[in-house]
């Protein structure tokens, strides 16, 4: 039997990260993100300059003559964001929290995939798809549900690492499954390398959920109003955050968006604004309140004569956004801070160097990086077999 490997995206970019695997009958492909596209675009647009990954079959009228699957690795957007172009019905599998939460992004607006016919894969259990096997391993990343994933045609094994880190919440997990790729020695290992796209900088702290936390905390001891800006998606955090604060005697309150989703995916006590606790309330008693704002509604804080204010991997993220810089300037107006207290969702350099080596695949492929070539050749000076995927590339096996 014939299996190729085929990288469609993602090899010097962070996200938007695609591989196909694909024998005479089956193709299963990896994760389904985009990078970016406006949002009235179409989807032959976005295939024709390279945007979407090359699978006509999926975006057109063209036929498909292949059982084809689609895996989510995790429900960032950079991972799945592809899946609303979706022109015909297509299998799409992800985890039960992942697919929890992109149930409740759909109802509430913020996704859309009405081809997309979602399945459920269990960590540690087979899915078959045609003569490929498809294994997930539950891994730690900053959202719920991340998972890295095993291919096999009974005689080569492709791994994709998904996003991971080994300092977040759940390293164990990590472990676990580099440990039996140890055992199993897969052909070919697809590794991220985010934090390998940065300079070196030496005064670059590495933060932790821990020290978001920790800093959250600090935050709090003060009697006035804390501003907080987390990311939706990442709903574990969420519900740390809100354990803290009640610990600090304080009550997070949530705006309509946040609430769903922390109900969504099991939390019940939430306080939610508007409903639970009102503007007037926290005006005042600021200091018994932790108020959860979007920049959508950044002029809400209008209302509040001062508030500290941590940035917490909430949008916008950086100031590659427009967004950012309207968001420094009105704090500045305000004369607040901007407190960044976030944490990353990517191992650091050496960790994953630490994981390629504890893999130890016949072959090690770095992507999911602005600089992949500076982990090809930090893993190659530590004796590790290592290749530079190209767009397009494909690898065969017999």
């Amino acid at each position: 039997m014939t299996t190729t490997v085929t990288v469609l995206n993602g090899v010097d970019t962070i996200g938007g990260n695609v591989v196909a695997f694909e024998t005479q009958t089956a193709r299963v492909i990896m994760d389904f993100g985009i990078n970016f596209a406006p949002a009235d675009s179409q989807p032959d647009d976005l295939l024709s300059n390279g945007v979407l990954p090359a699978l006509p079959d999926l975006f057109t009228g063209i036929a498909g003559d292949k059982q084809t699957a689609i895996f989510i690795s995790h429900l960032h957007l950079d991972h799945m964001g592809a899946l609303k172009y979706l022109t015909k019905l297509t299998p799409v599998y992800m985890t039960m929290e992942s697919a929890t939460l992109y149930a409740e992004l759909i109802r509430q607006g913020l996704e859309s995939a009405p081809n997309a016919q979602v399945q459920v894969i269990a960590p540690n259990k087979d899915v078959q798809i045609g003569d490929l096997t498809v294994r997930a391993f539950a891994t730690d990343h900053d959202i719920m549900g991340a998972v890295m994933f095993e291919v096999t045609d009974g005689q080569h094994r492709f791994v994709h690492s998904g996003d991971v880190r080994y300092d977040g919440w759940h390293p164990e997990r990590v472990t676990a499954w580099t440990q039996y790729l140890h055992e199993h020695r897969p052909d070919l290992f697809f590794v991220e390398g985010t934090e390998f796209s940065f300079d070196d900088d030496t005064s670059r702290q590495r933060r932790t959920e821990a020290t978001v936390l920790t800093d959250f905390t600090n935050a709090m001891a003060s009697d006035e109003l804390v501003v907080i800006n987390p990311y939706e998606r990442n709903v574990e955090r969420l519900m740390n955050l809100s354990a803290a604060a009640r610990q600090a005697n304080r009550e997070l309150v949530w705006d309509e968006r946040f609430a769903g989703i922390l109900r969504a995916m099991g939390v019940s006590n939430e306080i939610m604004l508007g409903q639970d606790v009102t503007v007037a309330d926290m005006q005042q008693q600021p200091g018994r309140y932790v108020l959860q704002n979007h920049f959508d509604n950044l002029h809400l804080l209008d209302a509040f004569d001062t508030f500290s204010y941590l940035h917490m991997n909430g949008e916008p993220l950086g100031d590659y956004d427009p967004r950012y810089a309207e968001l420094t300037a009105y704090l500045a107006q305000r004369g607040v801070a901007l407190q960044l207290v976030g944490a990353s969702g990517h191992a650091t350099p050496d960790d994953l160097l630490r994981i390629a080596v504890e893999v130890d695949a016949k072959m090690t492929l770095p992507w999911h990086s602005f600089h992949p070539e500076r982990e090809a050749e930090a893993l190659r000076q530590i004796g590790i077999e290592t290749y530079l995927p190209k767009k397009g590339e494909t690898f065969t096996f017999e």
